[in-house]
């Protein structure tokens, strides 16, 4: 059908990185200087997920909180929200939160799908 979305699995905010990111690799081809700038605005507030970016990392790896959230593109408080949630399965070494590349990778690449409600009274 027209207009649907490609991707249905998305979630908004899937789908809002995915404008963002479409839109930053036109404005890149347009206007390289204003991209570099604007992504090191970006940078500056936190936004590091917009620019891609090498990941040198390989499914034996362990990283801790802050390496896990470089990796998602979302802020270490987020990484504890997904623990939290139990999207996001992460181990306690020595008393410090550590994650397998593996859960992370699998948290990127698998969209969330959404459970939808069903009304009680209407079933």
């Amino acid at each position: 059908m027209a207009g649907d979305w490609p991707w249905p699995g998305d979630t908004p905010l899937v789908r809002a990185r995915r404008v963002a990111i479409a839109y930053r690799a036109r404005l890149l081809k347009a206007d390289r200087a204003a991209c570099d700038e604007f992504d090191a605005k970006l940078a500056e507030w936190g936004q590091t997920w917009i620019a891609p970016r090498l990941v040198t990392v390989d499914d034996c790896s362990v990283l801790g909180p802050a390496e896990a959230a470089e990796f998602l593109g979302v802020s270490v408080a987020e990484v504890r929200r997904l623990r939290l949630a139990g999207r996001l399965v992460g181990e306690r070494v020595r008393g410090r939160w550590r994650y397998r590349v593996p859960d992370l990778r699998r948290l990127v690449e698998v969209p969330r799908s959404r459970k939808r409600r069903v009304d009680q009274g209407l079933a």
